[in-house]
């Protein structure tokens, strides 16, 4: 669970994945937020509990995407293949 400090940033970025499709969260950012050495099942878990909490299961599963020195974090329901047969100009 994160410090009650720390909630208010934490849900921050929840809506903003969302709301405009994809946040971002440094490696540093969950370390710090959750006062962990190791990023394990129960932040995730909290996690995603999180999202559900935010999005009412609108947008699926929260996923993960590593990068850039942390995950993009997104709903299940957001992601698209780009395929030239899906595009919808």
């Amino acid at each position: 669970m994160p410090h009650k400090r720390h909630q208010d940033i934490l849900t921050s970025r929840l809506e903003d994945a969302f709301l405009h499709g994809c946040a971002h969260i440094t490696w540093n950012e969950l370390y710090c937020w959750y006062d962990v050495q190791k990023i394990a099942a129960r932040t995730y878990r909290d996690l995603e509990a999180r999202w559900q909490k935010i999005t009412d299961g609108e947008k699926g599963n929260l996923m993960k995407i590593d990068g850039r020195g942390g995950i993009y974090i997104f709903g299940s329901d957001s992601a698209m293949p780009i395929s030239p047969d899906t595009n919808e100009d």
